[in-house]
């Protein structure tokens, strides 16, 4: 393929070419992941929105519960007018 006559140009080529692949592979896997700061924020804010998920679903289970609540006659007998009155005028 090629034929170079020193061996110090061959070195230098092969080491420069594959200091431009580290660097760029390195460059792009940074991008990829994120550094510590970004990545712990990130992960912070997904957190919170799994927390404010968590209780909207509380709070909506809290309502649809009420409203059942409501919704059921109620059953607690209460004793008719006239035996309350008898009873309160003993």
């Amino acid at each position: 393929m090629f034929h170079f006559k020193s061996k110090k140009i061959a070195l230098s080529l092969l080491f420069s070419a594959l200091t431009v692949i580290l660097f760029s592979a390195l460059t792009q896997a940074e991008e990829t992941y994120g550094t510590g700061n970004i990545a712990s924020s990130q992960a912070e804010q997904q957190r919170a929105a799994i927390a404010k998920r968590k209780e909207r679903i509380k709070m909506e289970k809290e309502a649809e519960a009420k409203k059942a609540a409501e919704a059921l006659p109620t059953t607690t007998q209460q004793p008719p007018q006239n035996q309350a009155d008898k009873s309160a005028s003993q």
